[in-house]
């Protein structure tokens, strides 16, 4: 006998076994490799600083060396002059030629290309040198001991020494320094190159580098120089003007990445494989035997025999161990539990004879045997043998009895369960309960039906009150919505088949509010009641009259010719009601109302379209002064727009008193199952239309420009609960809707990284939600403006994904992190072409680099299909409905 087949997407023992296998082996290897290298790229660093610690250790001792050598070489020039007692001379043109004469011939034993003196005034006396000749001698070249030559791109050190000009007095000696790519190659080391910056730019190298390639204040190991080199910057002395000495050591590795990682990665592989070979015959055996546990369970509970559940039991008692011994228990299971279920059987035949009416039927439906409780229900005779069950059974249910024996004798049922009200002499029904079995023989065919019958009159009579009650209002005994919305239908169905018109007229009682609060709440009762009573009385046949909840009413008027005879109508109810009705001995009182009448199929087709035109046309009448009856056709050309002004001018007072409320709405992490993001959705009560929908005053605020400081309220209010959050332990991201207005606002994104640095947040703390449409709107603006959220840190989200007009390049070239499938998409998952839709977009999303997030999840079912599609999060009522702030804290704290 086959057994049930295995649930669908089950993960089997065998493929557990693998994946932990191949987990485990995976996870050895990564973890040991970023170990590895984590230890090399520790090494390379201690390398290089030791490098760069003794470089400039060198330099920093041979720079101030040269500095003195410098000094002495220029103290060792003034001395040789003032030696030759030239600059005594008392003739000023002797003393300049004989010193020039004197320096030429000392050329080449001089180390300063050029020298100006200075008289004690500091003007310049002598000139030797092009750059000395064209030098303007002021206070500043002078004292900054540098001096950089744009025209012959020459640096030159500065040595200013006093000495004795005779009768004119102690003047001054100015010695200029070349420094040059000679000094620079004085200064080499071993792997080393210099470069030499200052004034702005590089002046020297030692060797032809790129000069593009040093900078000062890039320290460190540059991997993109070819070779590798390490830069250090070295200042030369504390001058302000002082160039900066960049030394660039080459670094060669002692040892590559790979060979490093070679060994250790080559062990773990050899472990590896051992422990596969290991495990892997003995993990295949062990996994068949326990396979051998479920084939022989499956086959036993789908209604095999226990012989055939033992011989697939066999390789489970290969070995003698812990899986053997499962498999002896289950065996010894199966005997008891055979055991049990034949004497269970017995007892609750035995019980059914004493408690119920049993019957044993022939094939035609003639009676075989009748328990005494059969002659109790029936009141009949006792000796009934051969008598036809039919005799006893109201004639309406005799067809119904006739089928099913029918269905048994072609055994398209095997047992059945029965409705049928039984005949009798008191002219009440009497409603009884039949659960019949076809017995079968040994050639497979019908030989008789067995059943047993108990009295359920007391139970239908119960069920059809409970019935009727949730159809009809407790306080007026009217159809409810239910009842209601269902008549509409089946006369809209009817009137699309012929030419008639359907009226839907929605009342309100005027002032009723006032009734309650100067009378009480029992005269108010009574006065819907009389009310209804009268306004039920003015119906035609046929006509409906609903209680829609509170004081409201809906008259149903179907099979109408023209609108005119719906006028007809609500003349005669409104001349009806002009009479006070009597609510006590004492008080009458005139009720007035205000109505709305929508026509089918005028003004709409749908059951939702005409009460939705009626309530608009209802409103319309009270905003006219009430007492009065409105037709949608009329209100849609001269009025159709009172309703929405009403709810504008309610909407900005009060987003101005701030009774805009955020709720928040979890949503869930697919595979841990935990709350990883709350969606912010605005909320509005009004003190007169209650609850108002966000899809009906977002698009107003939208068109009044309210919508800027709405969002404003909400993002407050979403802030000072993610602080609080935060403060409690669970810091959680937060999905804000951002409206059109809200995009193209420039002030809006510096406001929202203000007060998020200000309250210690980062961007990425905040998901940024648009709609499709929102973000196509202009695709080159609205691709800018999420391209500067995305660039600051904020992750974008486009909502209601499927609904709009985007192309994939469109959606390929947008900033974004995260795609929201739509909810109607989502609501027809369990639907082929449903079904075909997500899976697209959850494809779509995964090619892109994008997560997804299902919006509208209403039960488990489609929770676990949308993870089985690989959605990463998931919304909806089946985890968390919206909720105001201190629900939500209690939601998310009370799961902890």
């Amino acid at each position: 006998m086959s057994h049930p087949p295995p649930r669908k997407n089950r993960l089997t023992m065998r493929r557990q076994a693998l994946i932990r296998l191949a987990g485990v082996m995976i996870t050895l290897i990564v973890g040991i490799s970023l170990i590895g290298a984590n230890a090399f790229f520790t090494r390379q660093q201690r390398e290089i600083e030791q490098k760069i610690d003794i470089t400039r250790a060198f330099y920093a001792e041979t720079v101030p060396r040269l500095e003195a050598q410098w000094a002495n070489q220029a103290e060792q020039t003034r001395v040789r002059i003032e030696y030759t007692r030239i600059l005594e001379e008392d003739k000023e043109s002797m003393r300049w030629a004989r010193l020039n004469t004197f320096l030429t011939a000392q050329w080449e034993f001089v180390e300063f290309s050029n020298l100006i003196v200075l008289s004690p005034q500091g003007e310049a006396l002598y000139r030797y040198g092009t750059e000395a000749t064209r030098l303007p001698i002021t206070d500043k070249v002078i004292s900054g001991g540098w001096y950089f030559s744009s025209d012959t791109q020459e640096l030159y050190r500065i040595f200013q020494l006093p000495i004795w000009l005779g009768n004119t007095g102690q003047g001054a000696l100015v010695l200029f320094k070349s420094f040059n790519s000679g000094t620079l190659q004085s200064l080499l080391i071993p792997e080393t190159h210099l470069h030499l910056h200052g004034f702005g730019r590089l002046i020297a190298n030692s060797d032809p580098f790129t000069p593009a390639e040093a900078r000062p204040g890039e320290e460190g190991l540059h991997k993109e120089m070819v070779p590798p080199v390490i830069q250090i910057d070295q200042r030369w002395g504390d001058n302000p003007l002082a160039p900066t000495l960049l030394i660039h050591r080459e670094f060669k590795e002692s040892i590559s990445l790979l060979e490093f990682m070679l060994r250790p990665l080559a062990a773990i592989i050899l472990v590896a494989i051992m422990v596969w070979l290991g495990l892997g015959r003995w993990l295949t055996r062990s996994v068949k035997r326990i396979e051998a546990l479920e084939v022989a369970t499956h086959q036993y509970a789908g209604g095999g025999s226990i012989e055939e559940a033992s011989r697939s039991l066999a390789p489970a008692h290969a070995t003698h161990d812990e899986i053997d011994d499962v498999a002896d228990s289950l065996e010894i299971m199966m005997h008891q539990v055979h055991a049990r279920d034949i004497e269970q059987r017995t007892y609750l035949e035995t019980l059914a004879i004493l408690e119920e009416a049993v019957l044993e039927l022939d094939c035609d439906g003639r009676i075989l045997h009748a328990s005494p409780g059969w002659y109790r229900l029936t009141r009949s005779p006792d000796n009934l043998k051969g008598v036809s069950i039919t005799e006893f059974i109201h004639q309406d249910d005799v067809e119904a009895m006739r089928n099913l024996r029918s269905s048994f004798q072609s055994r398209e049922k095997a047992q059945a369960l029965l409705r049928i009200r039984l005949r009798n002499d008191t002219g009440t029904e009497q409603w009884a309960e039949c659960r019949l079995i076809a017995q079968l023989g040994s050639d497979g065919k019908l030989s008789g039906i067995r059943g047993v019958l108990r009295d359920i009159t007391q139970t239908y009579l119960h069920e059809q009150q409970i019935t009727h009650m949730a159809l009809h209002d407790a306080l007026t005994d009217l159809p409810n919505r239910i009842l209601l919305e269902d008549r509409i239908k089946i006369a809209t169905r009817m009137a699309s088949r012929g030419s008639h018109r359907v009226a839907i007229c929605f009342i309100d009682l005027d002032h009723f509010k006032k009734i309650n609060d100067s009378l009480g709440h029992k005269a108010g009762d009574r006065l819907l009641t009389s009310f209804a009573a009268t306004l039920r009385d003015q119906l035609r046949t046929g006509d409906t009259l609903a209680r829609w909840g509170g004081d409201e009413f809906v008259m149903l008027l179907p099979e109408l010719a023209s609108e005119e005879a719906a006028r007809t109508v609500v003349n005669k109810v409104e001349q009806a009601l002009k009479v006070p009705i009597r609510l006590d001995e004492s008080n009458d009182y005139v009720v007035t109302f205000s109505m709305g009448v929508a026509m089918y199929p005028d003004d709409a087709l749908d059951v939702e379209g005409l009460l939705s035109h009626a309530d608009r046309a209802m409103f319309y009448a009270k905003t006219q002064g009430r007492n009065q009856t409105c037709f949608f056709g009329e209100v849609a050309d001269k009025g159709g727009g009172k309703r929405e002004l009403y709810i504008q001018n309610k909407l900005v007072e009060a987003v101005t008193t701030g009774r805009i409320q955020a709720w928040f709405q979890p949503i869930i992490d697919a595979k841990t199952g935990e709350c990883a993001v709350v969606e912010v959705l605005a909320r509005w009560h009004d003190s007169e239309f209650g609850w108002v929908s966000p899809a009906t005053f977002i698009p107003i605020a939208e068109n009044t420009g309210a919508i800027r400081e709405l969002g404003y309220q909400i993002w407050q209010q979403t802030l000072a609960a993610m602080i609080e959050w935060r403060e409690r332990g669970r810091p959680i991201r937060a999905a804000i809707n951002v409206s059109k207005r809200q995009l193209f606002s420039s002030q809006f994104a510096e406001q929202l990284v203000g007060e998020l640095a200000t309250n210690d947040f980062s961007p990425e703390s905040v998901i940024i939600e648009v709609t499709e449409s929102v973000a196509l709107l202009d695709v080159t603006n609205a691709s800018e403006r999420l391209s500067d959220l995305h660039h600051i840190g904020f992750h974008i989200a486009i909502d209601d994904f499927g609904t709009g007009y985007s192309a994939l390049s469109q959606l390929h070239e947008m900033p974004v992190d995260e795609l929201k499938i739509d909810i109607s998409f989502v609501r027809r998952i369990h639907e082929p072409s449903g079904y075909s839709m997500v899976q697209a977009i959850i494809h779509l999303a995964k090619a892109l680099g994008l997560k997804t997030i299902a919006e509208g999840v209403e039960d488990e079912a489609t929770a676990t299909l949308l993870r089985t599609l690989g959605a990463d999060y998931l919304q909806g009522y089946h985890f968390a409905k919206p909720m105001p702030g201190d629900e939500f804290l209690t939601w998310l704290f009370g799961k902890d």
